[in-house]
């Protein structure tokens, strides 16, 4: 019988070295992973109004970046996996008196694939958590079995690890392809239709918070008389100031079907005694009373 030769007892240190190596690989890869998956959390939705919308996305990488591996993932299948017919809940109530953006970058998934690709994510938590907190226990590192075992261990989990950081990385690229295409869409005009001017693309005009009816209430601002503006100086004052703003562009035939269209605005006419010409006063409706069109 072969006598068995046992290792000699100073390989144990290489080995060590060997297992510190490809825990740190694998620990490096976990950060990869939750530095990618901060940024997609932080930017897969956005809304609220335009002046304050980098001040909100800065407060929600702030925000991202103090959260948790196992957070982040809660946070991520919460909302940017998304079931088909699943209906879509806003942040916030979107106020319906000034220009609010709201922007969501999701994935659809079948019930099967979101459930798989849930208990997937859970597997990637827990293995994190294992190895942070229960690795040295769990392998005898002063000895070659042990090491051994820890290395293979090690390799198959860098496996895991890097598997879900390829998939997060795609997932990324396809979030970053779709803000490409919404900045390319908030070049064109028909964003400047929609948000400026508060034209949809089936040509119905959203009043309150239309651009002529802004220039009108500007206008108020500029030349009201005891409450009341003269509409002819407030079309002359438009005119100078914002020629684009004309009735025809929302699908009026003058400024007074605008402010009769625009359920914004009440109206006074008023003769002149010493022409008996009608001069046409205006101002804007109380909040509470002007008509809001969804």
């Amino acid at each position: 019988m072969d006598e068995i030769i046992p290792l000699p007892l100073d390989l144990v240190p290489d080995l060590q070295r060997t297992v510190q190596r490809k825990l740190g690989r694998c620990m490096l890869q976990l950060q990869q992973y939750e530095r990618l998956l901060k940024a997609m959390v932080a930017h897969s939705e956005l809304s609220g109004p335009p002046e304050r919308l980098q001040a909100i996305r800065d407060e929600k990488v702030a925000c991202a970046h103090k959260k948790t591996l196992g957070t982040l993932v809660g946070m991520l299948t919460e909302s940017y996996l998304k079931l088909p017919d699943l209906a879509d809940e806003p942040e916030q109530a979107e106020p319906s008196d000034q220009i609010w953006i709201s922007f969501r970058c999701q994935m659809e998934l079948s019930e099967e694939h979101y459930a798989e690709t849930k208990a997937a994510l859970k597997e990637l938590v827990d293995l994190r958590n294992e190895l942070v907190h229960h690795f040295l226990p769990r392998f005898d590192l002063w000895s070659v079995d042990g090491c051994a075992a820890a290395e293979s261990y090690l390799d198959e989990s860098y496996e895991t690890i890097d598997g879900h950081y390829l998939t997060l990385r795609d997932w990324a690229k396809s979030m970053d392809k779709a803000r490409q295409l919404m900045a390319s869409f908030i070049q064109s005009k028909e964003y400047e239709d929609a948000v400026v001017n508060g034209i949809w693309g089936d040509g119905t005009v959203h009043w309150p918070s239309s651009g002529i009816t802004t220039c009108l209430r500007e206008a108020e601002t500029k030349l009201a008389q005891a409450g009341w503006t003269p509409l002819f100086e407030a079309i002359h004052w438009i005119a100078k100031t914002y020629p684009e703003q004309t009735p025809k562009r929302y699908g009026c035939g003058s400024w007074r079907h605008v402010i009769h269209e625009s359920q914004q605005f009440e109206i006074r006419k008023q003769s002149q005694a010493d022409n008996g010409a009608t001069v046409v006063w205006y101002r804007s409706r109380p909040r509470e009373t002007s008509k809001e069109q969804e």
